[in-house]
Parts: structure tokens; sequence; C-alpha cells
């Protein structure tokens, strides 16, 4: 399993589906993920921290999950069945005494969750986002052909042809997303 961390959000022209594209930590893999537009809306807010005066829905989950004391340890993008990747928030419940835990209770609470909540989420707390080996083996695309800078990258998203891009992965990723 690998860190990931959100490089760009970019429009596919094509289908007209915004596409979130993932750096992978320690490697020159970046993985696309086709989300809906109210999410990309959400997730571009998350990135360039824009206030709100009142909780949005994001922000009232964070809200609940503190007030009944869990902590969001991780979030992993697991899998991915018909086109769909999967994913999963990993809770920590807070009210576990180390005598519990000792004792065999489990406090790791873990919860079914799209990508695009997961990726909101990790932008909004710092909580790290994780990719597992499989994903990133099967559907992630090396740009080694890129400088590692971040000016590099930034001149390959502003030029993106998302055909060209498409033709990297291997088949066809019409309906890749969550």
């Amino acid at each position: 399993m690998k860190k990931a961390t959100v490089k760009a959000l970019v429009l596919d022209k094509v289908s007209n589906t915004p596409v979130v594209l993932l750096g992978i930590e320690n490697t020159k893999k970046i993985l696309p993920i086709w989300i809906g537009a109210c999410e990309a809306s959400t997730m571009a807010i998350a990135i360039e921290k824009v206030p709100f005066d009142r909780p949005l829905t994001h922000d009232l989950m964070l809200n609940i999950i503190n007030e009944v004391s869990l902590k969001i340890e991780r979030f992993v993008i697991h899998s991915i069945k018909d086109n769909i990747f999967y994913a999963k928030i990993v809770l920590r419940d807070l009210t576990l005494s180390e005598q519990d835990i000792s004792e065999g209770v489990n406090p790791f609470i873990e919860i079914d969750a799209r990508p695009s909540d997961c990726i909101i989420l990790s932008l909004k707390t710092g909580a790290p986002l994780y990719v597992t080996n499989d994903i990133i083996a099967s559907e992630a695309i090396d740009l080694g052909h890129l400088d590692q800078s971040d000016e590099e990258f930034k001149k390959f998203v502003e030029n993106l042809d998302i055909n060209e891009f498409r033709k990297l992965l291997d088949g066809d990723t019409s309906g890749y997303g969550e």
C-alpha cells in the first residue's frame, strides 16, 4: 500500500467528466479516477480551502465523527470492480482503553466509501490516503518520462489531452470511476 495525494483535478472533454489525478508517493505514477461533477465541485472547494459560514456535508461528517469520539486513521482505495473503484474510511474508537485493546477488542471501524469522499475528507483533515499495490499495478499510469518537479507536472496537465492519456491505459477507461 502506498500513500497518494491529489496532483490535479481535470476535465475529460470527451465525456465532459471530471478526473482526479492521484500521485503515488515515491513513484512517477498517477492514478486517474473519473468522478461526478458534484464531487469535483466539492473537491475543488476542499483543494482551495474555501471557508463557509455553515458546515457542508463533509464538514458535518467530520463534526459527527469527532462528537462520537472517533478519529480518522486513514483512507484506502482498495479495489476496482466493473470499472468502479472502492474505498474505505478507517476510524479508531477513542473510547476504548488500552486494556480493552489488549483484551482483544478491535479499536478500528471500517466504513465503505466512495474514493471521492475519501479524497475530500483527506484534503480536509490531512489524514493519509492510501492506494493498494494491486490497484497501483493494474490502474496507475507511469509518467516516468516526466521530470519529478511540480513545474514539469503542471506543464503536463496544462497540455493534457485526455484521449492521449487514455491511450496510456491498458484498455478502455470509459466509465472508470466510482
